[in-house]
């Protein structure tokens, strides 16, 4: 492989104050859509556009602290994971698995913001469910 292959734009990590603040935005203004989180993290909220894109509305105290982040799908996780490790570049967080089988681990640019790497969504079926205001729960 001589790259990584990018196949979209998974999700975007977006940091917030205040989850009833900010989420009518989202929500009702701009028309994402919430969805169950695949993360045991109440402070991210899973919102999703109609194409399936992802935007995760992040509850944070410290809005420059790290929440915001761009994930990008690859077309091989594995391969994408060697090459990362050939060219010496440290996985920050992962490699893990989220409750819908996602594949994910986090690196760093070289100004420091994190980049998250991705298989697709939604490969194994669970039971989480979501009320209004983005909480999830496994039913």
């Amino acid at each position: 492989m001589k790259e990584i292959k990018i196949t979209r734009i998974n999700h975007v990590g977006i940091p917030i104050t205040n989850r009833q603040k900010s989420l009518p935005f989202y929500r009702d203004i701009l028309g994402l859509r919430i969805i169950p989180s695949q993360v045991d993290s109440p402070n991210v909220i899973w919102t999703q556009l109609a194409d399936g894109a992802m935007v995760h509305p992040i509850e944070t105290d410290n809005p420059t602290g790290g929440a915001s982040h761009v994930a990008f799908q690859v077309e091989d996780f594995d391969k994408t994971l060697k090459k990362l490790e050939e060219l010496g570049i440290t996985i920050k967080e992962g490699p893990g698995e989220r409750f819908d089988g996602q594949r994910f681990l986090f690196i760093l640019d070289p100004d420091g913001n994190r980049i998250e790497i991705t298989t697709g969504n939604n490969l194994k079926k669970n039971n989480r469910t979501t009320d209004e205001w983005g909480y999830t729960s496994n039913d």
